[in-house]
């Protein structure tokens, strides 16, 4: 059986990096995916700003599970050896945020052209992959919209075809793209190290776990089925004033919930996974640890 703990891209919750931790604190979540700091990309950072921002979580106890990086967030007919300088910043990134995890997409190509990029996806992954690894970094690719790994069938073209690269799995991009979570969860799985948890609707709207169409609850109990070890669940909400439920009868919490800030709503999006994780069976332990 897996063990679940939480991250979060604790961003969305606040813009600083002192409300950021607060938020985590509050809501007993101690790893974070580093996206954003004071509106700022998180590769935007010097070293010495970097090393900064890491004593600031060590004080707060509070350890970076993966970086949250726009790496491969670009087009694939854009010269691929102006970014390597990019990549290389992001390693550093990750060394000195004490992190052994990289987020990365597979670069945005028109689906009609999904075949004729292919050769060139794989070659920049392989590279990247690769280098990666040199240094003690896992590579691993979140099926985002627009890239290459949108789908099921090419996030398993990907993860078989790269050994080297992990697997995220983000159920509401799937829900938005009209492909079949339980699809994507079944391409990913030999792959998988982690999972990004916001849930969707077929029409763009995103909603927390449980209230959408992403197969939340279940495909946790195949992650738990599949592995014993330690998975990390990072709570990306995507929400503001969660203003959808206005129209949408929800499951957790009934009736219209607009909330007066992103701290409220992040807190609630956490609330969320937890009843879902709870109506599963699972139980927290220390540490914010779940398990059955």
């Amino acid at each position: 059986m897996a063990e679940f703990y939480f991250s979060a891209f604790a961003d969305e919750a606040a813009n600083d990096l002192d409300g950021q931790i607060a938020a985590l604190r509050d809501a007993d979540i101690h790893f974070i995916e580093p996206r954003s700091i004071d509106g700022r990309g998180i590769l935007e950072f010097s070293e010495e700003e970097l090393k900064k921002i890491r004593a600031k979580l060590d004080g707060a106890k509070i350890r970076v599970g993966s970086l949250g990086s726009p790496i491969g967030k670009y087009g694939i007919d854009e010269d691929f050896e102006s970014y390597k300088a990019v990549f290389e910043k992001a390693l550093v990134t990750c060394k000195i945020l004490g992190t052994d995890r990289m987020r990365m997409f597979s670069f945005f190509v028109e689906q009609k052209d999904l075949a004729k990029k292919r050769e060139e996806v794989l070659r920049r992954l392989a590279y990247m992959t690769k280098r990666a690894e040199e240094v003690g970094i896992k590579l691993c690719h979140e099926n985002e919209s627009r890239i290459y790994g949108q789908m099921p069938r090419e996030v398993g073209d990907l993860l078989t075809s790269l050994p080297a690269l992990g697997g995220i799995f983000d159920p509401a991009n799937y829900v938005v793209n009209g492909a079949d979570p339980l699809e994507g969860i079944r391409a990913t799985l030999p792959s998988l190290v982690y999972l990004h948890i916001k849930d969707a609707l077929p029409d763009g709207t995103i909603l927390p776990a449980g209230e959408g169409e992403g197969h939340i609850g279940e495909i946790l109990d195949l992650v738990d089925a599949h592995t014993d070890a330690p998975v990390m669940l990072t709570v990306e909400p995507h929400l503001k004033s969660f203003d959808a439920f206005a129209q949408i009868d929800t499951h957790h919490l009934r009736g219209k919930h607009i909330f007066k800030n992103n701290r409220e709503s992040f807190a609630f999006a956490v609330s969320a996974l937890e009843g879902v994780l709870r109506e599963r069976g699972y139980r927290k332990g220390d540490m914010g640890r779940w398990k059955k």
